[in-house]
């Protein structure tokens, strides 16, 4: 009897379990998303442009892709919050204030960098190709300059984000 009655609950379990699979299968089906990069609603910053893939930059946490024209060179500034990034397509340089922007590491596609809320720093895209990066934060997306050296977001003409 007491094995019966095993068979039975691990039967049970067994199809409860089962049946489980199959509800929590369909959500994450009819989850899925794909944007193809032919589709997306890229947002003009004053030369750099912002698509959105999740969240709402301007309000909150957010992922998305921040185009930086060939050859843009950032003016010193910072973000209210920390960001995160990988460089998607193009080369790029970062560096802090203080530090000599001549030995920055240069990055390539699939590298991985993030910068502190507040700390004012320069970002430039080397010239030849925009530089594609995906771009996340815990906060929204803001940009104050903080210095306008000579030189600064020159090279492509572009400006820099305007001030959200």
């Amino acid at each position: 009897m007491k094995k019966i009655l095993g068979v039975g609950i691990a039967g049970a379990l067994l199809s409860t379990a089962f049946f489980a699979g199959l509800a929590v299968g369909k959500g994450a089906d009819a989850s899925i998303k794909f944007i193809p990069v032919d589709t997306q609603k890229w947002d003009d910053l004053g030369g750099p442009k912002m698509a959105t893939i999740t969240g709402d930059y301007k309000k909150g946490p957010y992922t998305g892709l921040l185009k930086l024209p060939a050859g843009f060179t950032s003016p010193m500034h910072t973000h209210s919050g920390t960001y995160e990034a990988v460089l998607v397509e193009g080369n790029m340089t970062h560096w802090a204030k203080g530090e000599d922007g001549t030995k920055a590491p240069k990055l390539a596609p699939g590298s991985y960098w993030t910068v502190p809320g507040k700390m004012e720093h320069i970002s430039a895209c080397a010239a030849g190709k925009d530089c594609v990066i995906y771009v996340w934060q815990k906060t929204k997306f803001d940009f104050t300059v903080t210095d306008a050296p000579a030189g600064a977001g020159s090279g492509s003409g572009a400006k820099p984000p305007a001030k959200k």
